[in-house]
């Protein structure tokens, strides 16, 4: 048993040491044992056949065999193989190298040595250089993983299909985790042993008390595709398993070393409300990006960033990246070096800028002739922006309106303002000025003096963005908690970043001229409910009036200033439908461009003056169904010569 633990610990070390070899040291490390391998077969075969090796005769044979064995075993793919990873179908290439290099020593022989040799040496030199390469291969795989798998973290597979077995293959390749158990609905599998692992029942009510017997504290899924309803009745049914369940990353990224095991991260929050992506429409993607010069502004944020990822690929002229922060712009600009590898050469520009100063927009879409404009810099964060009224007037408001100038000066064809869904009714400073946003954009389409298609994309919260909730509670249930959520009964729809950033560029492309596009957020979530959830993934028990002695309690803290309990997509609650299941468009009322010039022209002598209630309460005199949720105001000052709100034109 000593000598075992001190074996393992050795392959261990070798293992550890040489997963950290760059791949091409590997592979040297691999042909050089497939020569020498090839040497001793021939010689075995040689002595086998004919009692004795003639290197008089032979010697030419052992110098060039080897060598064209090695560019054989290059040409078949056998050195891209990850020898951890490796199963049966990695074998055929290394067979057909075999093969060859048998056919090769025939040929090679009968010129060299023109006497005739048995031909039952060729077959034993291929039965022993199969014995030799693939044995090596599978003995250093097996040693590896038995010596990691003394070690890790012991833990329990829910699925024991075939990415079940690759995700164990892995598990076990690495020191991070050490699958003990299965964890599978199919009834026929439970009692079974596989890969030396016991199949449990997951529905089973002994079955939580068996894996804490066990030490399991982690249950990894690995389910290819179920429906939405089905995942959430699976992670209803772990809840009482006081365990954390959580996913690999992509097999893909694990097998190319680009990440490891240890990267396991709780499941998606698309996977715990149920959200089903519809695949992207190619032909509305392309239209106004392929073949274009397009333009992101808050390049580097949430929406914006994943806006240039998902353009790159469609493969556009040129894509400029502008952004006022020096550090998020290196950051998209990093990403994006590593799929232009993939994409092809496409130009990247990063310009380091602010929206509000009409110069540089208007230079740099001059400059670089820009095509299709996305606007996504704003100001977004709703307490932030509700203790600084005037730069998220500055920025949200002006800031469009020097992008919507720079299009239309420079004949931009297509424009797109990225909105919210807290413009409609607005209760906060951001949601407001997004509002008046749109109505610039409206006001501007409207004149139609321009050869500039103008549109708006409004929509909820995206997963993942900066100030997302779900980082945030993860946070804090590892800290111990409290978890932190506002209200007992505030919802919110959850939409993903890269399923957002789709959506938006497809609706540029349904643009018609001032539209307002609405994307389909699903269906409302409980924030309550999804920390409630989020406790029970990292294997935490909740603290409530039912379980006082739990881990980790919900604490509620009352709305923020600004803070609305559910938010709205629809001002007229009137929407048609497109060309795209996910995508709606709405007819919303706007101020027409002389009034809404006069109101601008109120907001910038505002900002001179530098009053934050006084911009508050122009902002509520223009914004239909604002109501501040700030501070006791002064009197209301009139913002127009009216003292009535502008006429909304239809």
């Amino acid at each position: 048993m000593v000598q075992r633990k001190m074996l393992s610990g050795l392959f261990s070390q070798l293992a550890d040491k040489s997963s950290g070899f760059e791949k091409s040291k590997k592979q040297r490390i691999a042909q050089f044992l497939d020569a020498v391998f090839v040497c001793m077969a021939l010689g075995i075969a040689n002595l086998l056949r004919l009692s004795a090796v003639d290197l008089s005769q032979l010697w030419p044979v052992f110098l060039l065999l080897p060598f064209v064995t090695v560019l054989l075993f290059q040409r078949m793919g056998v050195y891209n193989m990850v020898i951890r990873f490796s199963g049966m179908d990695e074998l055929a290439p290394l067979m057909k190298g075999v093969v060859m290099s048998s056919i090769l020593l025939l040929v090679v022989q009968h010129l060299v040595a023109p006497d005739p040799n048995p031909r039952s040496i060729f077959i034993i030199y291929g039965l022993v250089l199969v014995f030799f390469c693939a044995g090596a291969r599978h003995l250093w795989k097996w040693l590896a993983s038995d010596a990691k798998n003394v070690a890790g973290e012991p833990i329990a597979i829910y699925g024991a299909g075939a990415l079940g077995r690759q995700v164990m293959q892995i598990c076990r390749s690495g020191l991070d985790y050490r699958p003990v158990v299965w964890l599978d609905d199919d009834k026929k599998m439970h009692g079974r042993v596989l890969s030396k692992a016991k199949v449990f029942d997951p529905k089973d009510p002994a079955t939580p008390d068996a894996l804490k017997r066990l030490g399991i504290e982690t249950i990894l899924m690995a389910i290819p595709s179920v429906s939405s309803g089905h995942m959430k009745q699976l992670l209803e049914s772990l809840r009482n398993f006081d365990c954390r369940v959580q996913t690999l990353p992509s097999i893909d990224d694990i097998m190319a070393n680009r990440v490891t095991t240890r990267d396991a991260k709780t499941l998606p929050l698309e996977e715990l409300i149920g959200r089903q992506q519809v695949a992207p429409d190619m032909d509305l993607m392309c239209k106004n990006v392929t073949g274009k010069v397009v333009m992101v502004t808050g390049a580097g944020g949430s929406v914006g960033s994943e806006l240039c990822r998902q353009i790159l690929p469609l493969k556009p002229t040129a894509l400029i990246l502008f952004d006022v922060s020096e550090a998020a712009l290196y950051q998209i600009e990093s990403d994006l070096k590593l799929l232009c590898k993939q994409s092809g050469s496409i130009p990247v520009h990063c310009i380091l800028g602010n929206v509000i100063f009409k110069d540089e927009i208007k230079h740099t879409v001059g400059t670089y002739a820009v095509q299709t404009l996305f606007h996504a810099a704003a100001y977004k964060h709703v307490p932030m922006v509700e203790s600084n009224p005037q730069p998220a007037i500055r920025t949200n408001i002006f800031g469009s309106l020097s992008a919507v100038e720079a299009a239309i000066e420079h004949q931009v064809e297509n424009f797109l303002l990225i909105s919210t869904d807290k413009a409609v009714r607005p209760t906060n400073v951001m949601g407001a000025t997004k509002r008046v946003a749109e109505m610039v954009v409206q006001a501007k389409a409207a004149l139609g003096n321009g050869a500039t298609q103008f549109s708006i994309v409004r929509f909820g919260n995206v997963i993942g963005s900066s100030g997302s909730v779900v980082p945030k509670f993860s946070e804090q249930i590892e800290s111990g908690g409290p978890v932190t959520v506002t209200h007992e009964h505030i919802v919110r729809y959850f939409m993903s970043i890269p399923e957002a950033a789709q959506l938006v560029i497809q609706a540029s492309s349904l643009c018609k001229g001032g539209d307002v596009f609405l994307l389909d957020m699903g269906q409302p979530v409980q924030i309550a409910d999804l920390a409630k959830s989020l406790v029970y993934l990292h294997g935490k028990t909740l603290k409530d009036e039912d379980n006082p002695k739990g881990e980790i309690e919900i604490l509620y803290t009352g709305l923020r200033e600004g803070e609305k309990l559910y938010e709205e997509l629809l001002i007229d609650e009137t929407a048609q439908a497109t060309a795209h299941p996910k995508i709606s468009r709405a007819k919303e009322g706007f101020i027409e461009w002389p009034e809404l010039n006069q109101v601008l022209q109120q907001f910038e002598a505002a900002m001179k003056a530098n009053p934050d209630d006084e911009m508050v309460e122009q902002l509520r005199s223009v914004v239909i169904g604002y109501k501040p949720n700030r501070f006791a105001r002064p009197k209301v000052v009139p913002i127009c010569d009216k003292t009535t709100v502008p006429e909304l034109v239809d």
